[in-house]
C-alpha cells in the first residue's frame, strides 16, 4: 500500500479515501476487488525524460550479463521490425506472443477434400495453401489457411447462405 491516505483502485480506477484511525481498506468499497500487491504493478515515477522503474525490474535480468541483455534487446527489436511489416500476425496459442510468418506450404499430397451435403462441394480446394508461423518466444510452429483460400472459403459459405 502507499504511504498516503488516498489510494486508486487498480481495478475500477476509483479513488479510495480512508480514515487514518481505521487504516487502509483491504478491498475496494466500489468494486469489492482485493487491494494490495496481488496482480498489481507498482511504478516508481521519475522526472520527465527519465526511465520508469518497475518495482521488480531488478529481477528481470535473470542473471544475464550486460552483453547478453543487449543481445536480447537486439533480438526483440528484430522481432518487432519483422512484425511491423506483416499484415497478419496471429497470437501463439501457448504464450500469446505475436507470431512471425516463416513460409508457405502446399496442401499435403493425397489430401481428399470433404464434400458437405449442404454445399455440394468442398470448403477448400484440393490445392489449398497453408501459411506457417513461428512464435519468437516459445518457438511453437502453427499453420493457418492462406489468405486467398480463406477468402475463397468465406465467399463459398456466403453463397450457400443465399441459396
Amino acid at each position: 500500500m502507499s504511504q498516503s491516505n488516498d489510494v486508486i483502485c487498480p481495478w475500477c480506477q476509483t479513488e479510495i479515501v480512508w480514515d487514518p484511525e481505521i487504516g487502509p481498506e483491504e478491498s475496494c468499497p466500489h468494486c469489492f476487488n482485493e487491494l494490495g500487491e496481488y496482480r498489481s504493478i507498482n511504478l516508481k515515477v521519475k522526472g520527465t525524460g527519465q526511465h520508469i522503474m518497475f518495482d521488480d525490474e531488478e529481477d528481470e535480468d535473470f542473471g544475464l550479463l550486460d552483453e547478453d541483455a543487449e543481445a536480447m534487446d537486439d533480438y526483440e527489436e528484430g522481432v518487432q521490425s519483422v512484425l511491423d511489416t506483416q499484415e497478419i500476425a496471429p497470437e501463439c496459442s501457448s504464450c500469446r506472443s505475436f507470431m512471425l510468418k516463416v513460409g508457405t506450404q502446399p496442401a499435403p499430397a493425397g489430401f481428399q477434400p470433404f464434400i458437405h451435403e449442404v454445399l455440394a462441394k468442398p470448403l477448400v480446394a484440393a490445392s489449398f495453401t497453408l501459411d506457417l508461423y513461428t512464435c519468437p518466444s516459445c518457438f511453437k510452429l502453427e499453420q493457418h489457411l492462406s489468405e486467398a483460400d480463406r477468402l475463397a472459403m468465406i465467399e463459398q459459405l456466403k453463397g450457400s447462405a443465399k441459396a
